[in-house]
């Protein structure tokens, strides 16, 4: 029979990766946890909720400011940062991250129906030219993504209704195209490109779905 300590360590597991995963970009925790352990009755299951919930307040005190003199030195992109209710720098650049790696393999293999929930209209009407155009010209695209060289947060912006986050991504890729019989038509197989891409995410402040949506995508100098 599975005890109590042990259904308590596989919730802490549970929220664990998905907070990492999707927790900076809105998604609630508790809630999805509730949903994975719905079969445990219910004084359990609201023993199991109140602790992981203390777990996250916990774990977001890493960016609480002590004194108004220490929020007064931060910089204004920190300020603003701060007073997001749970915001978590770390946690938000771990998932940009990831939504870059989604975005990119899914914008190169022409399969972007998974990462529309993430991009604004105007990126997917962009993504879509793109692919229109290189299937009607019989050209296909390889990336083979190495690693990430840097990521960090380089604006905030606090607007009336969202607020935008803009990141640059230092990364190293082999980007390739390639004609119908299969010849390269640009890039080079064995030449490693590092490319600066610079993407912002915008969080709206009064909508139902609170998750973070790709709004912008630059080459960076």
């Amino acid at each position: 029979m599975v005890s109590f300590v042990d259904i308590i360590f596989l919730a802490i597991l549970a929220v664990f990766v998905i907070s990492r995963l999707y927790g900076a970009f809105g998604s609630q925790p508790e809630k999805k946890v509730k949903v994975i352990i719905k079969q445990v009755d219910k004084d359990t299951e609201a023993k199991i909720v109140e602790d992981l919930t203390q777990i996250i307040r916990e774990s977001n005190k890493e960016n609480d400011i002590d004194n108004i003199a220490d929020f007064e030195n931060l910089s204004e992109q920190d300020k603003i940062l701060h007073k997001m209710n749970g915001f978590n720098k770390e946690n938000f650049l771990h998932s940009a991250c990831r939504v870059f790696e989604m975005v990119l393999q899914a914008f190169n293999s022409g399969n972007i129906e998974n990462i529309k929930g993430l991009v604004s209209k105007k990126i997917w009407n962009t993504f879509n030219q793109v692919l229109n155009f290189r299937k009607e010209n019989n050209i296909t695209s390889e990336v083979d993504f190495i690693c990430f060289k840097k990521s960090e947060i380089k604006d905030v912006k606090l607007l009336k209704n969202s607020v935008k986050i803009t990141v640059e991504f230092e990364s190293e890729q082999i980007n390739l195209l390639k004609d119908a019989a299969g010849h390269i038509i640009e890039g080079d197989e064995n030449f490693v490109q590092k490319i600066t891409d610079v993407w912002t995410f915008e969080r709206l402040f009064n909508a139902k779905n609170k998750n973070w949506t790709l709004v912008s995508t630059k080459k960076g100098a």
